[in-house]
């Protein structure tokens, strides 16, 4: 099923199941993934809001905890938007199968195959520059800890995060956990970005290959 799909685009079909929203996962993998996605990012809600009421008077503060919101509501947004209309993409995406039956011209084809390959290109190019923010998130709390091994000082250096939170804890003493749980958070989000919108793209580029192929 669906061999035509995978063979042009398989690349989203793997970005979508990272986070359970490709259609045809298996259906207990699907729901687990999908859950465990979508209430992790909703629980990031908690410490914004928390870093909101305990940093009322600080401008930065606010501001950071503003634009987190926002990229969190994004977040939640694709998976429960792709969640709710994942009978759509089912049909889309066997639609998108059949047209390769359907145009069987060599230069349709060939048409079809140049926008598939630029899709696909598009994609790597997207998911490359998310995986660069990716690890410049994870990399920017780690920096004081290397620093304190590669050159130590008389104390350690004060540890820092990528993205603000409010647990009321000791952030020097609970560093481990803030920092895997806004790492997770981050992971997260940026593989529901990337499934998504790499889904996007690609709907994109095969339907202007259609009207090309048609032309």
């Amino acid at each position: 099923m669906l061999s035509n799909f995978v063979r042009e685009y398989n690349i989203n079909r793997v970005f979508l199941s990272f986070s359970g929203l490709w259609p045809f996962q298996d259906r207990l993998v699907k729901n687990v993934l999908r859950t465990f996605c979508v209430l992790l990012e909703i629980s990031s809600y908690a410490p914004e809001i928390l870093l909101l009421c305990d940093h009322w008077d600080n401008s930065q503060m606010i501001f950071d905890a503003g634009y987190q919101f926002i990229f969190t509501t994004s977040f939640v947004g694709r998976g429960l938007h792709n969640i709710w209309n994942q009978d759509r993409l089912q049909q889309l995406c066997i639609a998108i199968d059949n047209h390769w039956d359907i145009f069987t011209d060599d230069l349709e084809v060939q048409v079809m195959k140049n926008y598939s390959s630029l899709s696909r290109k598009f994609t790597k190019l997207f998911a490359g520059l998310l995986i660069v923010m990716l690890l410049t998130f994870v990399a920017i709390p780690l920096a004081p800890v290397l620093l304190d091994v590669i050159m130590p000082i008389n104390e350690s250096r004060p540890r820092i995060f990528a993205v603000e939170v409010e647990f009321r804890l000791n952030k020097e003493d609970y560093f481990i956990f803030i920092f895997g749980y806004t790492t997770a958070i981050i992971l997260v989000g940026i593989n529901i970005v990337m499934g998504v919108d790499a889904m996007h793209i690609m709907c994109t580029a095969h339907a202007c290959s259609l009207f090309a192929a048609v032309r």
